[in-house]
């Protein structure tokens, strides 16, 4: 588990064309990981992914934390694509009325 070391954000985002989300993290919303993709720096094409608990990361916004996220294949930092990782739904009779 990584912990982040400064108290306040400072990073920003290394380049323009990358789209983090907004907001804060709800770790009482349905997702409870989220998948990180390390797209890599120009010309350096990465493609590590990990999963992260959100309950785990600090109160910052997510444009903040993603700022912040380090991939530890290739070390590029902020360099990456994050996707909610969504629970599982069943299929069949009775799905319609799933609730996590």
């Amino acid at each position: 588990m990584h912990r982040f070391r400064h108290p306040k954000p400072w990073r920003k985002k290394p380049a323009a064309f990358l789209r983090y989300w907004d907001g804060k993290p709800d770790p009482r919303g349905p997702a409870k990981t989220i998948l990180v993709y390390c797209v890599g720096r120009p010309g350096k094409k990465c493609g590590h992914s990990a999963k992260l608990k959100i309950a785990d990361l600090p109160p910052w916004t997510w444009a903040e934390i993603s700022a912040h996220l380090r991939c530890t294949e290739c070390g590029a930092v902020g360099w990456v694509d994050l996707r909610a990782d969504w629970p599982k739904v069943p299929m069949g009779v009775g799905a319609a009325h799933y609730k996590p």
